[in-house]
């Protein structure tokens, strides 16, 4: 079996059907672009809601006279319960430090005495921050005696938790369809380009030719334009990331690094 002859043959072909090709390219290289575009904003979304899930936390306000035995026993309450993680005692002095970090004033100044109750500062386990167990959490710190309130951003978590179901759903759906119809596209294309090669076949059939030698072309074919299609979506994506890059430097004056990683998976792949 000599290389060169199927390397040429190869060739011959996409030249021959150079119209089907192009468009397998094309098509290919915009698919493979929406599927690592949607593939990267996945892996954002995963990143983003799990870092979100590390910050979270629940704010137990409690009622500024209490002594220290009290506050000690709201704390050992807590503590047993099983979705908490970390428990954070933030006292009155500390509350008006940090509101003069956050706000450049002291409390002390702004009126005669420090209205900032003290309070405990909870996190919960990740797999503990879906929104009914957080609300249930929240709901039986509430009844503590010597709670006055408990405040989280319910809102936040909410959205949060709909819109990465939504982006994962939706993602991993366009995905996997884009993924089977390029493989459907790139089949077609290789039968056409056997249909319309019937008879060359049938000759190479009658000279004896093995049937690797004979579509091994084809298979080529089709790795060829798979990997033009690659090269095409990594530009696609380098392009498309140059003008989010532009405008998001314009507006936030924040610049993004390109991965050239994208690039590679883009042509591997």
């Amino acid at each position: 079996m000599r290389l060169s002859f199927i390397l040429k043959q190869t060739f011959i072909n996409l030249w021959t059907a150079r119209l089907p090709a192009l468009v397998a390219v094309f098509t290919i290289g915009i698919s493979l672009s929406i599927v690592i575009g949607m593939g990267l904003l996945g892996y954002k979304a995963v990143t983003s809601f799990d870092l979100f899930q590390d910050k979270f936390e629940i704010e137990v306000f409690l009622s500024p006279n209490l002594n220290r035995d009290e506050i000690t026993r709201i704390q050992n309450e807590l503590a047993d319960i099983h979705q908490i993680k970390m428990i954070n005692y933030i006292s009155k002095d500390e509350a008006a430090r940090i509101f003069k970090e956050e706000f450049g004033e002291d409390i002390h100044d702004i009126l005669d005495e420090n209205p900032l109750p003290p309070s405990f500062h909870i996190k919960l386990y990740k797999q503990m921050t879906h929104p009914d167990i957080v609300e249930n959490v929240a709901k039986r710190i509430a009844e503590f005696q010597g709670v006055d309130d408990v405040k989280y951003h319910k809102e936040i978590l909410i959205l949060m938790e709909k819109y990465f179901r939504l982006i994962t759903l939706v993602g991993t759906g366009v995905i996997l369809a884009l993924i089977i119809a390029m493989n459907i596209l790139i089949r077609n294309t290789i039968k056409l380009s056997v249909y319309a090669r019937r008879k060359q076949i049938a000759i190479l059939q009658q000279l004896g030719a093995g049937g690797l030698f004979i579509r091994l072309p084809y298979i080529l074919e089709g790795i060829l334009e798979g990997a033009l299609g690659g090269a095409f979506a990594g530009f696609l994506l380098h392009l498309s990331f140059q003008v989010i890059n532009f405008s998001v430097q314009y507006i936030f004056d924040i610049s993004l690094a390109f991965s050239p990683l994208i690039w590679t998976v883009s042509i591997l792949a």
